[in-house]
């Protein structure tokens, strides 16, 4: 006599804390945006360093509050005289999800800084753009750049209507 086993599905919590699926009272619906800054190319004409080796470049993004944030964490972009950097990937300098309320217009204020870095003296600031990004706002293309046009990066600015 074959007694049947019977088998039991053991399922992981996948819920997150806090969440819920009933929807917010009418008049306090939300919406979510996912606002973005990634770099498209750094370029420089001009030799930054001392010995006349490379440059080395990292940015430095200041959002609302105390978001902040250095690309790259550790390390840095380092270019010669007329090299150019570019990649296939997204490389994202910062992005933050904004939750804003139905109806009401918001602006995101953001800082965003290109510095080089140098070993026996301070770090120079190159290049520095405030931007105010509307919520939502179609993808824009922003040049970074010094007063002499030396040193050059361009980024692109999302802010995009998300489900998340």
């Amino acid at each position: 006599m074959i007694i049947p086993r019977r088998y039991y599905a053991k399922s992981k919590k996948t819920y997150a804390k806090d969440q819920s699926f009933t929807q917010d009272q009418v008049g306090e619906e939300k919406e979510r945006y996912l606002v973005s800054i990634g770099l498209m190319s750094l370029k420089t004409l001009k030799d930054y360093d001392i010995m006349g080796w490379r440059g080395e470049f990292y940015f430095k993004v200041d959002g609302a509050k105390t978001f902040k944030a250095r690309w790259p964490d550790k390390g840095t972009i380092k270019l010669q005289k007329n090299q150019e950097f570019t990649s296939r990937a997204d490389m994202s300098l910062w992005s933050q999800f904004k939750t804003v309320r139905v109806g009401k217009p918001a602006i995101e204020k953001i800082k965003v800084i290109l510095r080089e870095r140098d070993h026996l003296k301070k770090d120079e600031t190159i290049a520095e753009l405030e931007l105010d990004i509307k919520l939502p706002s179609k993808t824009q293309y922003v040049i970074l750049q010094d007063e002499k046009e030396r040193t050059k990066a361009k980024l692109r600015i999302q802010a995009t209507r998300t489900r998340y």
